[in-house]
């Protein structure tokens, strides 16, 4: 329709865009949490990545809100990890996708082609003419000089925007303080002298000499004259077939109990216990990368009473207090027969679970009472009585 009202020929038509449009910045990307399982099942070069802080992952919405970015990475697992493309990560049942947590955006260049040579848009000149005589330089380094461009001669960098180029500042070295922490045994617990995945049963050798008797080997290092608790560590060697003198027996010799811990920032660490036994040792440690975690153990001899161990790491220091105790099971025996009187004086015989026989006598009362420290799973059985003329009543 015709209007007589003037026309503002200065309004900007409907669909022209701002010349001076601001760049795209950077997306906001937020990090997922990996357990210390999780990291270990990844890749060394992932797990490097990482654990270096130089990647954080990424949960899947994110992965997909990134699949257009260079800098995300998928990884995915069939039989081994590999990088991925997007379509492939999004199918596989086991993967990861990360993203660089420090970037820098890179410089676009919109490049023209005027007379072979080529222009960057952000130094683009009006007309290809030159304003007061002198060249609109880009904030680059180095660039192509347009002005011997458009005069057809030999292209050169611009030697004094080279020079000037921004130093960059020196950085710090940045200082990684050594930690040491201890696991097991746990501050104020108690430990008990039986087999378990913290405490093993500790070996000796001994060299049997012609004053001695297996027997009396096995009274000195289990308590019990039985020589079969010696026997059943030595292969070869039985009651029928006894060890003669100068025959090396391994025997047993008390107990080993774990101390374990980790540390990092540091070579080597220095385990010191003190209690009814002591000591020291000095564990090497590999080298490992900055604020990575190595772990360590040591088996140290202990008896029943109160212990105090520290540990040291490049002057990082741990210490935990703990008691061992020797297990003690007490057994009550009382022999009743069918009417309730007791059977005064009746023989019995306890088989340990080692092998070892306890015998001894009921009171007039049919009662006995007997403890130790390995009658865990032990067998009570009568001399006057077989197996099937007594049970077990209840308590």
């Amino acid at each position: 329709m015709l209007t007589k009202d003037p026309v503002n020929l200065n309004y900007p038509p409907l669909f022209e865009q701002p010349h001076n449009e601001p760049e795209n910045s950077e997306p906001v990307v937020t990090f997922s949490y990996l357990s210390r399982a999780q990291l270990c099942k990844l890749p060394k070069v992932l797990q490097r990545q990482l654990q270096d802080n130089l990647f954080g992952a990424l949960d899947k919405h994110q992965a997909a809100r990134l699949r257009d970015d260079t800098r995300c990475q998928y990884w995915a697992k069939d039989k081994e990890w590999k990088k991925v493309p997007y379509s492939v990560f999004k199918q596989a049942s086991t993967r990861l996708a990360v993203y660089p947590k420090q970037t820098q955006a890179p410089t676009n260049y919109s490049g023209a082609v005027n007379n072979g040579s080529i222009t960057s848009s952000q130094t683009a000149l009006q007309n290809n003419t030159f304003i007061n005589n002198t060249v609109m330089t880009p904030s680059t380094s180095a660039f192509i000089n347009s002005q011997s461009a458009a005069q057809n001669s030999p292209q050169f960098i611009n030697q004094q925007s080279y020079n000037q180029k921004p130093k960059k500042a020196a950085q710090p070295i940045q200082q990684h303080a050594p930690a040491v922490r201890i696991y097991k045994p746990e501050l104020n617990s108690t430990m008990l002298l039986k087999a378990s995945h913290t405490v093993r049963q500790n070996f000796t050798t001994h060299v049997l000499s012609a004053a001695e008797t297996v027997e009396q080997l096995a009274q000195q290092y289990t308590g019990y004259k039985n020589a079969n608790l010696i026997y059943d560590y030595n292969l070869g060697y039985s009651e029928r077939k006894p060890a003669k003198a100068g025959t090396s027996l391994t025997v047993p010799n008390g107990w080993k109990l774990n101390i374990e811990g980790s540390c990092s920032n540091s070579r080597s660490v220095v385990i010191q216990w003190q209690g009814p036994t002591s000591g020291q040792i000095t564990l090497q440690l590999e080298k490992k990368r900055p604020d990575e975690v190595s772990f360590w153990q040591h088996y140290a001899e202990v008896k029943p009473g109160l212990y105090n161990v520290t540990v040291t790491a490049s002057g990082a220091t741990d210490t935990t207090t703990f008691t061992v105790e020797q297990p003690t099971l007490a057994y009550e025996i009382e022999l009743l027969d069918e009417a309730g009187e007791p059977q005064a004086n009746m023989g019995y015989k306890i088989r340990l679970r080692n092998g070892h026989i306890i015998t001894g006598q009921l009171d007039q009362n049919g009662y006995a009472n007997v403890s130790g420290p390995d009658f865990e799973n032990a067998k009570v059985s009568f001399f006057e009585l077989d197996s099937e003329d007594w049970s077990i009543g209840k308590v």
